[in-house]
């Protein structure tokens, strides 16, 4: 079982503040029914969040990246992840 939370889907990158999350905060970036979009993710490692997204999109949806480094705020001030159990 994976543990992410996904804050936010289909993000524009030109537009998205993370001012206000956690430091935890990944940003995945893949192709999903031929469209590419990025989605604002929490977890406790990439591993997690690749095996939910592999999982959740099949082999035909790749994922092209895993970044992390977004927001400002100390994870444990935010709160504890409280993902989807997949």
């Amino acid at each position: 079982m994976t543990k992410i939370q996904v804050i936010a889907e289909a993000i524009d990158l030109d537009k998205f503040d993370d001012k206000k999350l956690p430091s935890d905060t990944h940003l995945v970036t893949f192709t999903k029914e031929g469209k590419e979009q990025v989605d604002a993710v929490r977890a406790y490692t990439m591993v997690d969040i690749f095996d939910a997204y592999y999982d959740k999109l099949g082999k035909s949806n790749p994922i092209h990246s895993i970044k992390s480094g977004y927001g400002q705020i100390r994870p444990n001030l935010y709160g504890k992840i409280k993902g989807d159990e997949s």
